[in-house]
């Protein structure tokens, strides 16, 4: 009886070693390939050892292959994706605008000040024909420096909504590619009950769903069946082989009018090609802000419904304030805005819109301006909506000899400018503060996903070294099953020959 017992245990370490040697050839060719997970060849016993003469040996085989992966270590790494995507898209979007205001020769604080030294200067000799083109030049510096801000300001804006526009358009893509991946899974799980789907699958179900959370952030579960079901706010975005579409309504103005047409496509249509062919179900129209709050979608809402909005209300307040307390000391307007219609609006008593700035006594009518430009305040004016920093103008005399300003009112100019130290600062302080926050937040996300991939790398990577190993063992393991069935047969043959004579 050992004949059946020796060639048993040979074939069993001949299929281990076809096995093993399939199975690092897999590794070693997907070193090199992003979210590849290594495998290793799944053995079972199917011989018990030997407790007696009879027993016929011991042996093993392998029953396909199994994922080096821990769901646990993927959850939270899809988690932190989200999160570090989200930090660092608006620290990336808000460099410019950190720059600007952190470069104190751009500084809006420094102009102001020189501003109303310039008045100061006037005190003793208002004439002065230096002095007053001193005075006009300062307003001018000012003028320049609160619309460039504004369309730093702006230009951020515009590339947030292009970009949001084109993050959705790529989630579009990979929801579908997951809606066919899980779709495969499913099939591959019902065909091969007990082994389950292909790991290439898996492999690529996981590289989609890091990518959304990217992209657009949400939940992730993994079902029974191995698919993937992907949440925006408790609606699902990809569940088994349906997918949903971000139809982007539009993406000009107020962000909170910016909608979301979910649009899915029904299982029965999801392996056509063309995207022409698919059978669409078309829900009703869902507020974007409702949904992302991670990724680089929910990043760039963020800048576009909150803080771009704050700051300009804070810099508008500000150029609203200084034609207010400005124009109404100087004989000749200094400042004023070009609204909508073209006009060019200055005089505070009878102008439309800014004869509607209400009273400015210290910094505290500063921040009352900032709030009224708020649409959830309860005192908000749309009047003064129109008043934009944007379109702010220095409209001084640009000829010394047409200035009319005493040195009273030289001297009572001088004196607002404690008016406009704190919210002025308070500008700084709200970029400069929140944009730290945010690096601080990507430096933080950053050291933890280093950590989760480090140890997904640790537990799913590819060594090249041990797989190298492996290539040995396997082929050494091979050559030696082979050799042992080999001098089996040989010793059957032998066996053979001598019971024939």
């Amino acid at each position: 009886m050992a004949g059946p017992s020796i060639f048993n245990t040979a074939y069993a370490g001949l299929q281990a070693a076809q096995a093993g040697l399939l199975v690092t050839s897999q590794n070693i060719s997907g070193a090199s390939v992003e979210g590849y997970t290594r495998r290793d060849a799944s053995a079972i016993i199917n011989r018990l050892a030997p407790h007696t003469a009879t027993a016929t040996g011991t042996g093993f085989s392998p029953e396909g292959f199994i994922r080096d992966y821990s769901r646990l270590l993927e959850n939270q790494r899809l988690g932190q994706q989200g999160k570090y995507a989200y930090s660092d898209t608006l620290v990336q979007t808000t460099t410019a605008l950190d720059k600007l205001v952190a470069d104190e020769s751009n500084s809006i604080a420094t102009v102001i000040s020189e501003f109303f030294d310039a008045a100061g200067q006037m005190v003793g000799d208002p004439t002065s024909p230096a002095y007053r083109a001193n005075l006009t030049h300062k307003a001018e510096m000012v003028s320049q420096r609160i619309v460039g801000l504004s369309e730093t300001l702006s230009r951020v804006d515009g590339d947030a909504r292009k970009a949001l526009e084109t993050t959705l358009a790529e989630a579009n893509a990979y929801t579908e590619q997951l809606a066919q991946v899980n779709a495969k899974i499913k099939e591959g799980t019902a065909a091969e009950a007990g082994i389950g789907p292909a790991p290439e699958y898996l492999d690529e179900r996981d590289r989609l769903l890091m990518r959304l959370q990217k992209l657009v952030g949400g939940q992730t579960v993994i079902n029974t069946d191995q698919t993937a079901t992907h949440y925006m706010n408790g609606i699902p975005l990809v569940e088994g082989g349906i997918a949903n579409k971000f139809n982007v309504v539009n993406t000009e103005g107020n962000i909170d009018n910016l909608k979301i047409t979910f649009t899915s496509y029904t299982q029965a249509s999801i392996n056509e090609a063309r995207e022409v062919n698919r059978i669409y179900n078309h829900t009703t129209q869902t507020i974007a802000t409702d949904m992302f709050s991670g990724g680089q979608a929910g990043a760039y809402v963020k800048l576009i419904r909150d803080f771009l909005p704050d700051v300009n209300r804070r810099l508008d307040a500000v150029a609203i304030g200084l034609v207010k307390t400005v124009n109404e000391i100087s004989p000749n307007p200094v400042f004023g805005f070009r609204v909508a219609t073209g006009n060019l609006v200055s005089n505070t008593t009878v102008d439309e819109y800014v004869k509607d700035i209400p009273t400015v006594n210290g910094a505290a009518g500063i921040y009352e301006i900032r709030d009224r430009l708020n649409p959830t305040d309860a005192e908000y004016s749309l009047g003064l909506t129109q008043l934009r920093a944007a379109n702010f103008v220095a409209v001084a005399p640009q000829n010394a000899d047409d200035w009319q300003i005493t040195g009273d009112q030289a001297f009572a100019l001088e004196a607002k400018r404690s008016t406009f130290a704190d919210p002025v600062a308070d500008i700084v302080a709200t970029v400069g503060s929140q944009i730290a926050t945010w690096s601080n937040n990507r430096a933080a996300d950053k050291s933890v996903m280093e950590i989760l991939n480090t140890r997904r790398e640790e537990i799913s990577g590819v060594n090249l070294d041990e797989e190298a190993a492996n290539m040995v063992k396997f082929q050494q393991l091979y050559a030696a099953s082979s050799k042992i069935i080999q001098t089996g047969n040989e010793m059957f043959q032998t066996l053979l020959s001598m019971v024939s004579r």
